[in-house]
């Protein structure tokens, strides 16, 4: 599991989804540069989906963005499993690709979710407060964000970056912020269910249009392969730029000085 950190316990909470907005962007912004907290949230995601006690993802990002006790029913009883106990089921659920189980809820996302056919992304903004919300037509320069995916159609992998007015890519993820690196696209789950990705990312953005783009992949690209992609076709025009099978999201933004 690492060596310990001290907001481990902020992780543990945001799973049992007792977790308060100002310490959802605390352990957000932590988890980015923590790999022992990053680890452990991993390993707490898979194992949220092995355990029907355990509170599901539309339910903790609800309790992370401040929503009421009335727009979701939050478990009282405390889930936070033994890890090592664990240990096995959760090596098998990364070995073996098991389909999110479909669950009614009184939470829905509003705002900020883009859909192009079944695949989407939902996405989320960190204000200067430290609250958090479903990001509206606007976003500051250097605004938060984080995301979550809707993936019924079992892709593999997903990109998520945004292209601006002057043509410029902007990486959300994969993460690429050393040049001479080549980050892949990253593997994700299955399943009609909300699935988080961990991260809070913030990037320099230009006053002026954002289009956030999320593609749904079945087999891996680079962010150069991509980018190269995107310089054949022309960077506003994505959907040019995909392989053949890719599912595409596409959320249109407003960068205001």
């Amino acid at each position: 599991m690492g060596t310990a950190c001290d907001m481990t316990p902020l992780v543990d909470r945001h799973f049992a989804a007792s977790i308060s907005p100002e310490d959802e962007r605390r352990m957000r912004t932590h988890v980015t540069g923590c790999a022992t907290c990053r680890d452990r949230y991993t390993r707490l995601e898979l194992l949220s989906r092995l355990d029907p006690r355990a509170p599901k993802a539309q339910e903790r990002l609800a309790r992370g963005l401040g929503f009421s006790s009335h727009a979701v029913s939050v478990r009282s009883t405390p889930w936070i499993p033994t890890l090592t106990v664990l240990a096995a089921a959760c090596v098998a659920l990364l070995l073996v690709r098991v389909p999110g189980v479909r669950e009614d809820t009184a939470f829905t996302p509003r705002g900020g979710e883009a859909v192009a056919g079944p695949a989407r992304l939902v996405v989320y903004a960190v204000g200067q407060d430290g609250n958090v919300a479903p990001v509206g037509d606007t976003v500051r320069p250097e605004q938060e964000l984080a995301f979550g995916y809707r993936n019924p159609e079992a892709k593999r992998f997903l990109m998520v970056f945004g292209v601006d007015s002057a043509g410029r890519v902007h990486w959300y993820f994969p993460s690429w912020t050393v040049p001479e690196e080549d980050p892949t696209s990253i593997p994700i789950s299955p399943g009609d269910d909300l699935h988080e990705l961990p991260e809070a990312i913030s990037q320099s953005l230009a006053p002026g249009r954002l289009a956030v783009h999320a593609v749904f992949l079945d087999t891996p690209l680079t962010v150069r392969q991509m980018e190269e992609r995107l310089g054949a076709a022309g960077p506003q025009d994505v959907t040019a730029a995909l392989p053949e099978g890719a599912l595409h999201s596409t959320l249109e933004l407003q960068v205001t000085p």
